[in-house]
């Protein structure tokens, strides 16, 4: 029996070999060239190999039925029946599926190939849209020219995006959006805020919201002026083209995809302040220095006490009495800042049929903030369908709704300190005491960190319809006709709440302030496109049209004050007695009429000419300037097609582009050519309260548009078989009549006047790189980076020297400040001037020389406004030296504009694993740290400060100190003590996931990642972060740290299971 097992074991054997058979061969392209790295794989198994760096591959295929499939990135796959055959060479023909592409641009489409402008395109796998809650998220750090500043730390807050550097000084910097062939409004443009308070800063919100980055299906970045022109007036700064998701290729089937995801987020960094003991120990010594009594008891184990002082009524002793109980040491930044929790659920459907394919999305987010007090949630639907309903006709819908429910923490205030949550986090005193020894009840003062989380209101809600139906036609072979209506519609009401726990509430007895935003915007396209190839040479790519876009919007604005219950909050305005902005509806219309025309023409593959043109009719400006036009020309060679690059077999592409075009900024407000007048209330002694009505502005009739013409030069190549691409971009672009405000005089019961002066200038260079690094059957690595240069500079202001020097500066150059920063002490000053010749937004202030070390060195000093100098005082820098410092010797401290921003991105895929990092920076700019004005000084006063700023304060005797004296007070002056360098590396996203093996359970797939956001940041910035996102509405205050909420750092875990 044993001998018959081993007989039946070899005669298996034999039949195995037999069966099996050995295939070797060699594969090529089409010039002859060996190909390595090949992937060769019997169809139908996982057995595979790949070519070795000759082309050469060596296979084992089970028998002579098999068929070998041979694919390799850029190049058309081959399946290759077996049979008898032993050797099998392979010649790969190249694919030219990339080429072919079609890249979305202004109301059309056009190959890839024929992309005569500068566009980025950016499309992220499901997986990694999903991560994010916005758009702007998704846009950080994947494109080159593009900078986004946001703050995830503060739910719903606002977003600045900026394509290639600052266009306009005091309009609008913010890109144009448009979503399916739609116009849309932005973050800047649906800024809404309730507090007529001038001390409130302006707490502008995430205007992006509608759109779910989960629907979006790709985004194409427009940047230069022959691939915007085609948008006239709005395309100056840029256009982002969003195409959002439709029905699959499939067998008719739909395919159903849920997932689910929860995101765990703190704040990613904690200044360190001083502790209950180091801050009695500060207050004590500022007490003895101005020959006052301590307040303060430590004791051995650093216990500390509250001091109060009794006098005998016999002797007229006064005596220090010593608390029975400590005070409780509160870091407040661990008190209120606290883990945020945001759960994300939703469903996609997707499918097609014979004439038919739709989309359908459904989705809902809680998202909690790092405050207690901030959260938001959102639902949202959408239903995308497209329906061929003649072999000619085709019908296109597109819907999508947005409801969301939000509370916010306060973001700031001009006047700083307690009317700001954040200062007052950073500043208040770490030690409490208790209002009764028998009580638990802590014994605060007003404005106190608890009070701004129970005593302030600050709630939301919105609802945000996008809409558009188009209707195709065609009218002949390749003439096509199409009829697109869209709206944007906006409905928010918003209210904010002061009660009396914090000093605004406190002062007026409870401030509730009210505003409504109900707004919508509308677009009718008419367009003929005739896209054809007449001959192997000649292909033509043609749009003209017609549209029309209007928009109207109510706001409103409602504030009272004086609540006798103030339990019931913003949701008692009744309960008010005394209204101090009674309700003002403001109704504005808007109304564009434009004519627009491109034509794409190639010549045999190898030449490609693009000209555009837009006029643009302007119900903002008066007759005479109401049309602008917009031109615009583009070339591309085709380097690629020349045989003597051909023959040089380097290049798998290579392709130069030239552009020139102009475009346009009407960023005004909608009646600024026209004389308003605003409605105006008095309240008497009585609370009587009168209305009347003032002219509101000084009309200019002569207002026009912002002209930007810009150039543009860019190289795009690719190498080793399209594995290696690499795209520069070189541009120079001038903006013209500059919408500014200039000063004039005040018997015109008016300090400025809206006028188009001067001219500002960017130019910048722009590199991409992407690398397919392996490309294997179970493994993949693909790498991308990108990085930009940019330098701007005021050309010239347009104003009468003579009109600038009451500003207090000393100079013969012409130039105006921006805005004060702050209302309050600290700050109480413009952080940035603008003057012709200089960067845009230069910081300016007083530079410094160090602290002055001894008594001898601070005699010979120069005053400060003629006040001696002591030992610990800064040392002031005499600009003009007259020996006195004053506001002549402010300069140039810091630029807020960076030298270079970058980011590069890793992909990685093994098998069932991937992996993914998004890495970004900024190089080069500079920060004024605004918040250290009061917690960077050891100044004296109840207000906690910075570790540093006490215990590396000067004193007598001491080694040389980097830090001012205890009880130094000029602190509040714009000082180079508080520029720092704003650059920074950080790690955005790293995500890592896993494709679970549940085809046994009928599901298609099922994803499980997880994802970090923000999880370390290089930078020697010493506030919470230097992605600056305060003033970022108001052009005239630049790089400036005031106030704002902490940047958060989060870990996410998600599921995505597909049907």
């Amino acid at each position: 029996m044993k001998r018959l097992k081993i007989i039946l074991l070899f005669l298996f054997l034999g039949l195995q070999s037999f069966a099996q058979s050995q295939i070797t061969g060699t594969i090529s392209g089409t010039d002859g060239l060996t190909l390595p790295g090949v992937n060769v794989l019997v169809k139908g198994t996982s057995v595979g190999t790949t070519t070795d760096i000759n082309g050469k591959y060596t296979i084992d295929v089970p028998g002579t039925e098999a068929v070998l499939l041979y694919s390799f990135i850029g190049f058309e796959s081959q399946e290759i029946p077996v049979g008898n055959q032993k050797v099998i060479d392979v010649v790969l023909q190249q694919s030219t599926e990339s080429l072919e592409e079609v890249v979305v641009v202004g109301y059309g489409e056009v190959r890839k190939r024929d992309v005569t402008g500068s566009i980025s395109k950016v499309k992220e796998s499901e997986n990694v849209a999903r991560q994010y809650s916005s758009v702007d998220a998704l846009l950080q750090g994947r494109s080159s020219g593009v900078q986004v500043v946001s703050n995830p730390g503060s739910p719903g807050a606002a977003v600045s995006v900026r394509i290639r550097g600052t266009n306009s000084l005091r309009g609008n910097n913010e890109p144009l959006y448009v979503v399916d062939g739609v116009i849309i409004s932005s973050a800047g443009e649906d800024v809404l805020d309730a507090s007529t308070d001038a001390n409130e800063l302006q707490s502008p919100q995430n205007g992006l919201t509608g759109l779910n980055p989960r629907d979006i299906e790709s985004i194409e970045i427009l940047k230069d002026a022959s691939a915007t022109a085609i948008y006239g007036s709005r395309g100056a700064n840029g256009v982002v083209l969003i195409t959002t998701k439709q029905g699959q290729k499939g067998d008719g089937k739909a395919k159903i995809n849920a997932y689910g995801s929860v995101e765990f987020s703190w704040i990613s960094k904690k200044l360190d302040m001083l502790d209950g003991v180091g801050y009695a120990k500060y207050r004590n010594e500022t007490a003895l220095l101005e020959g006052n009594k301590v307040n303060f008891h430590i004791s051995p184990d650093n216990k500390v006490y509250d001091i109060t002082y009794v006098t005998d009524p016999n002797t007229g002793i006064e005596s220090p009495v010593i608390a029975q109980n400590p005070m409780e040491d509160k870091n407040w930044q661990d008190e209120v800042y606290e883990m945020g929790i945001t759960h994300t659920e939703g469903v996609t459907v997707s499918g097609r049929g014979e004439k038919s394919k739709y989309y359908f999305s459904a989705g809902f987010a809680d998202q909690k903030g790092i405050v207690e007090t901030s959260q938001i949630q959102r639902g949202d639907l959408r239903l995308n369908m497209t329906n061929e309903l003649t072999d000619k006709l085709e019908l296109d819908t597109r819907v999508s709704m947005m409801y969301q429910d939000g509370s916010f923490a306060q973001s700031g205030s001009k006047s700083g300190g307690n009317r700001s949550f954040t200062k007052q986090v950073l500043s208040y005193t770490p030690l409490v005491g208790f209002g009764d020894e028998d009580s638990d009840d802590l014994d605060l003062d007003v404005s106190n960190p608890y009070a701004w989380l129970t005593d302030y209101q600050d709630e939301t809600k919105e609802l945000r319809i996008n809409a558009s139906s188009s209707l195709t036609y065609e009218l002949a072979k390749g003439l096509k006709y199409k009829i697109q209506g869209g709206l944007d519609y906006r409905n928010k009401d918003r209210s904010r709440f002061w009660n009396t726990g914090v000093f605004k509430g406190q002062k007026e007895n409870g401030v509730l302030a009210m505003s409504t935003l109900d707004r919508y915007s509308y677009t009718m396209d008419n367009l003929l496109m005739y896209n054809t190839k007449l001959n192997d040479n000649h292909r033509i790519n043609t749009t003209v049209g017609v549209t029309f876009d209007g928009s109207h919007a109510e706001a409103s604005v409602y504030e009272v004050t004086d609540f006798p219950i103030k339990s019931l909050g913003i949701d008692a305005p009744e309960l008010g007695r005394i209204i101090t902005q009674p309700l003002d509806k403001i109704t504005t219309e808007e109304s564009i009429l434009s004519f627009l025309g491109r034509v794409n023409y190639s010549l045999m593959d190898k030449y490609v000419f693009t000209v555009s043109f837009r006029a643009d009719g302007s119900s903002k400006f008066a007759d005479g300037n109401k049309y602008g036009y917009f031109p615009a020309a583009a070339f591309a060679w085709r380097i690629i097609e020349e045989d003597f690059v051909k023959d040089l077999n380097v290049f798998e592409n290579l392709k130069l582009r030239m552009g020139w075009g102009q475009t346009g900024n009407q960023a005004i407000d909608a009646y600024s050519t026209l004389k308003n007048y605003n409605t105006v209330y008095y309240v008497d002694s009585n609370n009587n309260t009168s209305i009347g009505n003032v002219a509101g502005n000084i009309s200019n009739p002569d207002l026009t548009w912002e002209t930007t013409t810009q150039y543009n030069a860019g190289l795009d190549m690719s190498f080793f078989r399209g594995r290696l691409s690499l795209v520069t971009d070189v541009y120079y672009k001038r903006t013209e009549d500059l919408l500014q405000e200039i000063q004039i005089g005040s018997s015109n019961g008016f300090s400025t006047m809206p006028i188009n002066r001067g001219e500002i200038e960017n130019k910048g260079i722009e590199l991409s790189l992407d690398g397919i690094i392996i490309n294997k059957k179970d493994i993949s690595l693909n790498v991308g980076g990108h990085i930009s240069f940019n330098r701007n500079k005021v050309v010239e202001l347009g104003l009468d020297p003579s009109s600038v020097w009451n500003n207090g500066v000393e100079s013969k150059e012409v130039f105006y400040l921006g805005n004060n920063v702050s209302t309050g002490t600290y700050f109480k000053a413009p952080a940035n001037i603008f003057m012709e010749g200089k960067a845009v937004g230069m910081l300016w202030g007083y530079k410094t020389n160090g602290i002055y070390q001894d008594e001898a060195a601070a005699a010979e000093g120069p005053t400060y406004q003629g006040n001696a100098n002591v030992a610990g005082d800064v040392v002031f820098v005499d600009q003009n030296g007259d020996g006195n410092i004053n506001e002549l010797d402010r300069t140039f401290i810091g630029d807020p504009n960076p030298d270079f921003t970058y980011g590069f991105n890793i992909n990685f895929n093994y098998k069932r694993f991937t992996a993914s990092a998004l890495f970004e920076g900024v190089y080069g700019n500079q920060i004024a740290n605004g918040n250290s004005m009061e917690i960077a000084f050891a100044e004296g006063n109840s207000k906690n400060v910075l570790s540093e700023a006490y215990y590396n304060a000067w004193r007598p005797g001491a080694a040389s100190s980097s830090h001012p004296r205890v009880g130094y007070d000029l602190n509040e002056v714009f000082t180079d003590r508080i520029v720092e360098d704003g650059s920074y590396f950080r790690m955005s996203n790293i995500t890592l996931g896993y494709d679970l093996p549940v085809e046994s359970l009928g599901l298609s797939k099922v994803n499980l990642y997880v994802t970090g956001r923000n999880l370390f940041t290089i930078t020697d910035y010493s506030g919470y972060d230097p992605q600056v996102t305060s003033f970022m509405y108001d052009g005239t205050i630049m790089g400036v740290d005031w106030t704002g909420t902490p940047n958060a750092k989060s870990f996410l875990v998600g599921l995505n299971v597909t049907f």
